[in-house]
């Protein structure tokens, strides 16, 4: 018998998988889950990252933000900052906006405050800031107009109103706008609503302007934090630098230790959430990873039953001519085939498990073509390294000893 080729090897193959389907099925079942899981899981720890990326990204574009108060760690989420002394003064924010890294910058100062319209109340926190603040904070009216660089000049008591204030005092379809609203005894005129954010700091918060906030809520003249939008991403750190070095030397501070106010950077927090997420994601990849291990011992073991099984035709191949490379190519090839189908398989169901948690589970799913190739590739692999033990196997046996076993 003339040595086997690889395209007979491959026919040799197909034929024994197409003689066995179900078995065969059934051994590519593991690979396929592995597969799936892999991509599905991937898919849903890449989608977490982007989520978070762009809820970090609704905060504000190239986003810094000088804090009042001690150094308490870098947060771009706004916090009550009503029970903290305000340090930052008009000549601080005049600093930050010569800066050249800078594009604009605003202040802005809280309170909770009880709001009156008719004989409905409710309590919601007043932001006293400047006309800067929408386009700086990416968070701007679906209806009416925020307030003007000349309401904030001349103190106009006018309120933009969050979403949930809206809600809470005038109802689906009243149009608020010109309408006036008592925030703790004081009459300002509605001019808009915010869009919905979704959480309960944003949504119930009135906007207002922070000269008519000092005017008529908090008396007083400084900021709690001022928001700055730098020009670039890459100069947010520099950018940083000549912030603390500036306001150090206004407050006559010797050094960061001792100062009166701190900086949170989005470049910090987006670097932090980034590793995260990609830890995360790996977690997720691994854990999936090992039901691929479990498809190729199930290859493994399957492979090693039909080497017992056809260990007598193994031995009449061998008797016409067929040596042990060529068996061995065979068994490989069977094993590789399986794995392949299996992974082909899989990454029909994976990118169908991603779609439907997108679509029906309600979670964010990024199926990457890198995930697809590393799932496909290492079922591939699993095919190889879990199939050449049995392969090997076969091609060692004895022609002689394989033709007498029954």
């Amino acid at each position: 018998m003339k040595r086997i080729n690889a395209r007979e090897s491959l026919v040799m193959s197909l034929r024994s998988i197409a003689s066995n389907k179900v078995r065969a099925f059934l051994t590519a079942l593991g690979v396929m889950i592995g597969v799936a899981a892999v991509i599905a899981l991937v898919a849903l720890g890449n989608g977490a990252q982007v989520s978070v990326q762009e809820s970090l990204q609704s905060l504000g574009s190239n986003l810094l933000i000088v804090y009042s108060g001690a150094p308490k760690g870098g947060s771009l989420v706004r916090r009550n900052t009503s029970n903290i002394e305000p340090t930052l003064t008009e000549e601080d924010l005049e600093m930050i906006r010569s800066i050249p890294l800078v594009i604009q910058a605003t202040p802005e100062s809280t309170a909770t405050v009880q709001v009156k319209y008719s004989n409905l109340n409710t309590t919601a926190t007043a932001i006293g800031t400047g006309p800067e603040y929408p386009e700086i904070r990416n968070f701007s009216p679906i209806y009416g107009s925020f307030f003007t660089q000349a309401e904030l000049d001349t103190r106009k008591t006018v309120a933009v109103i969050g979403a949930q204030v809206y809600k809470d005092l005038f109802g689906e379809g009243v149009d608020p706008v010109g309408q006036k609203i008592r925030l703790d005894g004081i009459n300002f005129t509605v001019i808009g609503i915010m869009e919905e954010k979704g959480d309960s700091t944003s949504d119930s918060s009135i906007f207002i302007p922070i000269t008519a906030y000092q005017r008529y809520i908090s008396g007083e003249k400084e900021y709690a934090l001022v928001n700055v939008q730098a020009a670039e991403l890459d100069s947010m750190r520099d950018l940083q630098y000549v912030i603390e070095d500036e306001l150090l030397a206004l407050h006559r501070l010797p050094s960061l230790d001792m100062a009166d106010f701190y900086l949170a950077n989005q470049l910090d927090l987006l670097s932090t959430v980034q590793g995260v997420t990609e830890t995360f994601t790996l977690l997720l990849g691994s854990i999936a990873a090992i039901s691929l291990v479990v498809g190729g011992i199930g290859i493994m073991n399957i492979m090693l039953v039909s080497v017992t099984e056809r260990t007598r035709e193994i031995g009449v191949r061998m008797a016409l001519g067929a040596k042990g490379r060529d068996i061995l190519g065979q068994f490989i090839t069977e094993a590789i085939i399986i794995s392949l189908l299996g992974g082909l398989v899989g990454i029909g169901l994976g990118v169908a498990a991603s779609w439907a948690a997108t679509r029906f589970g309600g979670m964010a799913a990024v199926v990457s073509v890198d995930s697809i190739f590393l799932a496909f590739g290492f079922s591939v692999i699993t095919g190889l390294f879990f199939g050449g033990y049995p392969a090997y196997r076969a091609s060692r046996l004895d022609p002689i000893e394989a033709l007498r076993y029954e």
